[in-house]
């Protein structure tokens, strides 16, 4: 069978075929996008984060007096600044001044008492070099002298004791720093090595103190 179309219909279909195929060459196309370009920047990027912490002190002291009794003056201001060996408390002295003449007294005693030991002995020689004294009582008197020595030699060390004693009635500030408030008023009785006076923290350096999560560290 054979299909015949008009000569009009025909030349009309040719003419769109021909807009359809060729239209977007006779336009150009869309139009090209703006592209911007830079040059590379190379330099060193330091990570880092946000924490939350606080200052801390160095040091911390709790000022405790070494010498037992009652407060008698305090000798600073609650904040102040304070050096080492400033003076901050004092303690009444009276009692262990007490002990330190006791013991200034013993020492004297046993001083005079190792003197007339001595004596005895050089007497005691002179006599038995004239086979006037035995030598029993020779050797007494050299052992009266050794005891008189020893004797001696612990009024020493019960003066430098009491002297301790005497001197631990001065509170001094173990450290530089800020001291916080007068944690006892004079008047007040404190035990040694117990009562806590006051806090000392030191103030430069610090060190500043935070927590942070493993994965960030």
């Amino acid at each position: 069978m054979t299909l015949r179309f008009p000569l009009a219909l025909s030349l009309m279909l040719s003419l769109l075929l021909s807009a359809c195929s060729g239209g977007d060459d006779a336009q150009g196309g869309p139009p090209a996008l703006p592209v911007t370009a830079a040059t590379p920047l190379v330099r060193e990027v330091t990570e880092w984060d946000d924490y939350v912490g606080r200052f801390e002190a160095v040091d911390s002291v709790e000022v405790r007096p070494r010498a037992s009794g009652y407060l008698q003056r305090s000798h600073f201001t609650d904040g102040q600044y304070v050096r080492a060996g400033q003076l901050l408390f004092t303690i009444d002295a009276r009692p262990s001044q007490a002990v330190l003449d006791q013991a200034r007294a013993q020492l004297a005693r046993a001083q005079a008492t190792l003197a007339n030991a001595r004596t005895e002995l050089a007497r005691s020689q002179t006599l038995a070099a004239s086979q006037a004294a035995s030598t029993e009582e020779v050797e007494q008197r050299r052992a009266a002298v050794r005891a008189g020595e020893a004797d001696v030699a612990a009024a020493q060390a019960a003066i430098r004791a009491a002297a301790l004693n005497v001197g631990f009635t001065r509170v001094t500030a173990p450290i530089s720093g800020r001291v916080s408030q007068r944690l006892v008023d004079p008047g007040n009785a404190v035990t040694a090595d117990q009562t806590i006076l006051t806090t000392i923290v030191s103030t430069s350096p610090m060190h500043f103190s935070f927590q942070g999560s493993e994965a960030s560290l």
